[in-house]
């Protein structure tokens, strides 16, 4: 007999980790055995009341470890005797991304420091608009909507733009794409990643009030807190 806790309502921040954790609970407390069939997608989404994309998020990141696999026309089963914890599984991968993140970091650095003290004498007034829409959603939305969106890209490139250099803004494109393709955002807790969008608003501030000098070193303390997350 599974347990009523078991299946109760999932309200948390990162809807598919609190899936897997929910899975775990049952396969730790032997409600679940391996080679034994989970209930249906539409049982599990009445239960736990989240969507279909987010139970399938799920079951699908533990597919991709073999924990669990899916039989086409007869559902999930159960693979593995232990389902690890997310939250432990992504530090890990950011500790093991670390090199190549301060790597990045540090060439970013260098190029943005630059295009936000050119942003600051050069920004248009729609492109210092479009600079606090992401400070202004960050504001309004939970932290896991926030995390969902690429806020930080989109930060990053309006200054890129209005730097007014076609060569910096080629970098920080390049840049940016390398570190997301790292999976930097998927590997915070959606509280930790919408506190360093927050960090921002500093170098909003100084390009809106055009303040060059001020907007490099905002840059410089932004990149120095995400140094932080990888323990440098």
């Amino acid at each position: 007999m599974m347990s009523d806790f078991a299946f109760n309502p999932i309200r948390t921040s990162r809807l598919s980790e609190e899936v897997i954790r929910r899975i775990a609970q049952l396969v730790e407390t032997g409600q679940l055995a391996v080679d034994e069939r989970f209930p249906s997608e539409r049982a599990l989404q009445q239960q736990w009341q989240v969507s279909r994309p987010v139970l399938r998020e799920a079951f699908r990141a533990l597919e991709v470890q073999g924990y669990i696999e899916s039989r086409p026309g007869g559902g999930r089963y159960l693979r593995a005797s232990w389902i690890p914890d997310p939250a432990q599984q992504r530090r890990r991968r950011l500790v093991a991304n670390r090199e190549n993140l301060l790597q990045i970091w540090d060439a970013r650095e260098g190029v943005e420091t630059k295009a936000a003290e050119l942003a600051a004498m050069r920004a248009t007034a729609s492109e210092i608009s479009a600079l606090e829409q992401p400070l202004k959603l960050l504001a309004s939305l939970p932290p896991a909507e926030a995390a969902r969106l690429d806020l930080n890209r989109d930060f990053h490139l309006v200054i890129a733009r209005a730097a007014r250099n076609s060569l910096i803004e080629e970098m920080v494109i390049g840049l940016v794409a390398r570190c997301n393709e790292l999976g930097f955002r998927e590997l915070l807790d959606v509280e930790d990643f919408a506190n360093l969008l927050k960090i921002h608003q500093p170098i909003f501030d100084a390009i809106a009030g055009r303040d060059p000098l001020g907007a490099r070193a905002a840059m410089i303390a932004h990149f120095n807190e995400l140094r932080k997350t990888v323990g440098s």
